[in-house]
């Protein structure tokens, strides 16, 4: 099935907006990717985290660089709002997922340094964005560090071995 215009617009507008896309990106050493479950959704227990962490609270996850971006002239007023608004349309592999996808290769391509993660369980290559696209666009980065390197030497050959419950994370202090 093919996008829907919805979905086109939004990636339209990423494409024709360079200075927007160099927005989509954390300070240097405060990337956080995470994906799949420990006990509940991730990004739950991250949102928690951040309440009683400071080395937690010191990470940008991408919701949160999508919330400070502005959408003027378009229907949502930032590029999280649009992007959520874009979650219930069906199919969401082929809309939701897409967009996702796209915003979170962008994320993952503007990381520099030390990026941390807390990936979970259930990561198959076909359902997350993190085992879909963060992981191959991270290993291509130039940018970030060796430790970054090496966590994602270890997350590929999880996928590669077919592993979906890989629950480790690394938080750079």
């Amino acid at each position: 099935m093919p996008l829907l215009p919805q979905t086109k617009e939004l990636l339209s507008f990423l494409q024709k907006n360079p200075g927007v896309r160099a927005k989509i990106a954390a300070p240097p050493n405060a990337t956080l990717l995470y994906a799949g479950n420990f006990f509940r959704p991730v990004w739950q227990e991250l949102e928690q985290l951040k309440r009683s962490n400071a080395a937690v609270a010191a990470k940008q996850l991408l919701p949160d660089v999508l919330a400070r971006i502005a959408t003027p002239g378009q229907a949502q007023p930032n590029l999280l709002a649009w992007a959520k608004a874009l979650d219930p349309l069906a199919p969401w592999k082929e809309n939701g997922f897409v967009v996702w996808r796209a915003l979170s290769g962008i994320f993952a391509a503007n990381a520099i340094g030390t990026v941390s993660f807390c990936i979970g369980s259930g990561i198959a290559k076909g359902e997350k964005v993190f085992a879909a696209t963060e992981l191959p666009v991270l290993a291509r980065n130039p940018n970030v560090d060796a430790v970054t390197k090496d966590v994602i030497a270890y997350y590929q050959r999880c996928a590669q071995a077919g592993q979906t419950a890989v629950n480790f994370g690394y938080v750079s202090g």
